[in-house]
């Protein structure tokens, strides 16, 4: 639903778009959270969550097939199909009679056939688009261990609620996600990821001390609330922002290849902070994830601008674009 709401959205709404998904997943703790409370049963949890999720997926069906999916597989009836049905939503009449569609691919792209073995191919034949990939997914590696695997004292502030403790997690993502739309639009992706990433880094370094607020409140606790607004919002901001930077042809690839590294982050955070920690200091944990947070940043300094431009429809498009547009400059 990510890869289509972007290809059928424009530019200036793009944002927009995340930033509402991520709301629909803050909405979803405390959905999570009351499902846990009022089934006592462990298996009619699961099934509870199952029935949520199936009633979710029913719009998936009634939805419009992306024109750019066809078109990059040469397929230009289905492709004109598709826009006049996204024509009869509105009250524009586009005059696609006129237009001629095989204009918008260039002339490797319309002999081009849309398989894996073509795929990653294409990867091999175009450095830039290999180069942005693997940045992609170290990003979505890091965030995956920074989600899942810092403790954001949650557990610390309510210790005998765990609900509690949830829901406020909930309300954590939730800030974040309505402040990263108007931090994104302001700073555009590649600025607002830097920052984003340098800021959950200084948060990291900044929950080191052992300092004692009063009560159950630590500097550790209060950095902690702080860190998340930002890890959350970095997390925005790679959705978005892998969605434009990747083609057309070979986005839901990039995607999936970015789900997997994000899942072996979130399999090793867990595993840094419940082994490394308690044997050396956590010093070692939250100093090692602001060294990568910093790197994250120099990633995202490496990568292209994409909230004023067009998305590609293929391998060839990223090369085009990281010509024209790229600069080692902030």
């Amino acid at each position: 639903m990510v890869i289509l709401s972007l290809e059928l959205t424009p530019a200036r709404f793009r944002n927009y778009i995340i930033g509402v998904l991520m709301v629909c997943w803050a909405v979803g703790y405390p959905i999570a959270t009351g499902l846990h409370y009022s089934i006592p049963d462990w298996n009619f949890k699961f099934l509870g969550a199952s029935v949520a999720a199936a009633i979710c997926c029913v719009p998936v069906f009634t939805c419009i097939e992306s024109p750019r999916y066809y078109l990059i597989k040469n397929d230009y009836e289905s492709a004109r199909r598709t826009l006049k049905a996204l024509e009869s939503l509105t009250a524009t009449d586009l005059e696609l009679e006129k237009i001629d569609l095989t204009n918008l691919l260039s002339v490797s792209d319309k002999h081009r056939k849309q398989t894996l073995k073509q795929q990653l191919m294409d990867f091999r034949n175009n450095p830039s688009l290999l180069r942005d990939t693997l940045i992609q997914m170290f990003l979505w590696f890091c965030e995956g261990m920074f989600f899942y695997g810092f403790n954001f004292g949650w557990g610390a502030i309510f210790p005998n609620h765990l609900y509690r403790g949830y829901l406020l997690a909930g309300a954590g993502e939730l800030l974040s996600a309505v402040l990263a739309v108007p931090f994104i639009a302001r700073l555009g992706r590649r600025r607002a990821m830097m920052a984003g990433f340098l800021a959950a880094g200084f948060f990291y370094l900044l929950a080191i001390p052992e300092v004692k607020l009063g009560g159950q409140w630590t500097l550790e606790n209060i950095s902690c609330l702080m860190g998340i607004v930002f890890v959350s919002g970095c997390f925005s901001g790679v959705y978005l922002w892998t969605g434009e930077l990747a083609p057309t042809s070979h986005r839901g690839f990039v995607f999936c290849a970015c789900s997997i590294a994000a899942r072996i982050g979130s399999f090793i955070g867990p595993y840094i902070f419940n082994n490394l920690a308690p044997v050396t200091h956590k010093a070692v944990p939250l100093g090692g994830l602001a060294f990568f947070s910093a790197l994250c940043a120099g990633g995202s300094f490496l990568l292209v601008e994409t909230g004023d431009k067009k998305i590609c429809l293929s391998a060839e498009d990223v090369v085009v674009r990281r010509k024209k547009y790229f600069r080692y400059q902030i």
